[in-house]
């Protein structure tokens, strides 16, 4: 896949580079995660509390805008810590929707239920937060 369909403006926040990079060997190797990639529309904000990074993912059907600081009306908010975001990264997908079955899965559901994962908006975006998981996924 091009590089000009993900613009990373955020290069001063290194986990804005690593994101960038995953997202771009995902869809460059992984022709069914481009044509989900594609579909996305909406912001989604990023927020590691642990590092206090925050980048906002801006969503425009087939590019991807990478911003540092978040927006204040994303469809969705992530909040987490830089380790257990990597661990959405784990999650298996199986006909087009995340695994949560599975070790990996579980982990995810265990973060959520305790708060140490936080996705606002995700009963009123889920089509975006399930494409989200679909091209972040490295499995």
């Amino acid at each position: 896949m091009e590089s000009g369909f993900i613009d990373n403006r955020a290069e001063q926040i290194p986990f804005a580079g690593i994101l960038a990079d995953l997202l771009q060997e995902n869809l460059a190797q992984h022709p069914e995660k481009r044509e989900v990639f594609l579909k996305m529309q909406g912001e989604v904000v990023i927020d590691l509390v642990d590092i206090e990074a925050r980048v906002t993912l801006v969503f425009t059907g087939g590019a991807l805008r990478i911003e540092a600081g978040a927006s204040e009306h994303p469809a969705l908010r992530v909040q987490t810590t830089s380790d257990r975001v990597m661990d959405l990264n784990a999650l298996r997908i199986i006909g087009e929707l995340p695994w949560y079955f599975d070790e990996a899965g579980r982990k995810v559901v265990a973060h959520l239920l305790t708060g140490r994962l936080k996705i606002r908006g995700m009963f009123a975006h889920p089509a975006l937060l399930t494409r989200l998981t679909i091209i972040m996924s490295v499995m």
